[in-house]
């Protein structure tokens, strides 16, 4: 498919510079929009288009549809309002808190921007250019590491952020945003906890800014796999540092490599965070910090299955150890 010729005016008008050959990435989620690879002429009066004068950028532009058509059925008002308001945030993460981001939690930086009522255009460093054109649908647990680690650097650097302008409560599967699938859950003992491991998580006394998106699909990697950068920031937001954990995990790791790696990832995660927050925690609150996420753990888990088991009761990601994480956390929730 083209990139629509719309698209292409708007980013050129807000650029100042000529548009060249454009990719389609993909269509934004029911019709939202599109993600674009463009080349971007410096010298706009040029007819004579130099190499050393293109620049290779990814745009993302939103243009909300008239009728938004979910794939899986989820069309209703409090949804289309539920993506307006992730445009919204992700808009302000690359203006805003991006910059605080450094090489260990890659990010790419926003060149461009433009916001006009429900319609908002970024555009992007491409992160090919910048050597991160691996992507992936599952890794092995030691190509898992470098996501905790970006996981780490980024939680450490945005420990006790609050503020006002991201999610609340980050992840995409939050119980107060997805009301609808929730009462689509058949009645099961996670239902019925549903509204206290929910509490559990939002009421923990430690809480940094989450991706709230992290699974694998949305981090690109070096050719080795050694180090990786995110994108995709429509729902970060405050909370526990291992609701991206977990989501992550179940995303990238096999039933099996879950079952025996799981450890071996929030081992590598604390150990990370205890190594980047020295200065600015002590020992004891950081003790307080781990023991408070890793007891949380199962609650995240639990959590997304609460999620999943309303919205897609098939769905691939429910397995025995996600199933296991949430009768640990139910147990807890008894005692």
């Amino acid at each position: 498919m083209k990139v629509d010729e719309t698209h292409r005016r708007w980013l050129a008008d807000v650029t100042g510079r000529t548009v060249g050959k454009t990719v389609l990435i993909q269509q934004l989620w029911s019709g939202y929009g599109a993600c674009f690879r463009a080349q971007l002429n410096k010298d706009s009066d040029s007819t004579a288009v130099k190499r050393e004068n293109i620049q290779h950028m990814v745009v993302k532009c939103v243009q909300p549809p008239t009728d938004a058509s979910h794939p899986r059925g989820w069309s209703s008002r409090h949804a289309h309002e539920r993506k307006i308001r992730s445009f919204d945030v992700e808009h302000y993460f690359y203006t805003n808190l991006q910059p605080r981001t450094d090489e260990n939690c890659k990010t790419a930086h926003c060149i461009a921007h433009d916001n006009i009522e429900n319609n908002s255009l970024l555009v992007l460093e491409d992160l090919d250019v910048l050597g991160f054109s691996a992507r992936a649908t599952s890794l092995s647990i030691e190509q898992a590491l470098p996501v905790i680690k970006w996981l780490a650097h980024f939680h450490a650097t945005f420990l006790s952020l609050k503020n006002e302008r991201v999610w609340k409560d980050g992840t995409y599967w939050h119980l107060s945003t997805r009301l609808d699938e929730f009462d689509a859950m058949p009645d099961t003992p996670l239902k019925h906890a549903a509204r206290d491991i929910s509490d559990a998580l939002d009421n923990a006394k430690f809480k940094t800014l989450l991706h709230g998106d992290a699974k694998v699909a949305n981090f690109c990697f070096t050719p080795a796999f050694d180090s990786c950068a995110a994108v995709d920031f429509q729902y970060t937001g405050h909370g526990v540092g291992v609701k991206d954990v977990a989501y992550f995990i179940g995303s990238a790791l096999s039933k099996d490599d879950q079952l025996h790696g799981t450890d071996i990832c929030i081992n590598y995660y604390f150990t990370k965070l205890r190594s980047l927050l020295t200065d600015s925690l002590s020992v004891s609150a950081f003790n307080q910090l781990e023991q408070e996420w890793r007891q949380l753990y199962p609650f995240a888990c639990a959590d997304f299955y609460r999620f999943l088991a309303g919205w897609s009761p098939d769905h691939w990601k429910i397995n025995g150890v996600l199933d296991m994480h949430s009768q640990h956390a139910l147990k807890q929730l008894e005692k």
